[in-house]
């Protein structure tokens, strides 16, 4: 089962560097800028919410919850 997942991150550098992640791991991705931050909606199933979430952890994202 996919489920949606958003988070948000004010650095554009991790911005690039999570949409290149997602890409090569074949995780479908949708990217919203607002002023001072990129919200991302993440759809994945629980083993790639497992790879999502650990680069996530290990790259000081701001926040990231399941919706």
């Amino acid at each position: 089962m996919r489920k949606y997942y958003h988070f948000e991150t004010a650095f554009r550098t991790l911005k690039d560097e999570l949409k290149i992640f997602l890409q090569e791991n074949n995780i479908y991705y949708k990217l919203c800028g607002c002023p001072g931050c990129w919200n991302f909606e993440i759809l994945c199933n629980n083993d790639e919410f497992v790879k999502v979430d650990l680069w996530i952890t290990n790259n000081t994202i701001i926040e990231f919850r399941a919706v």
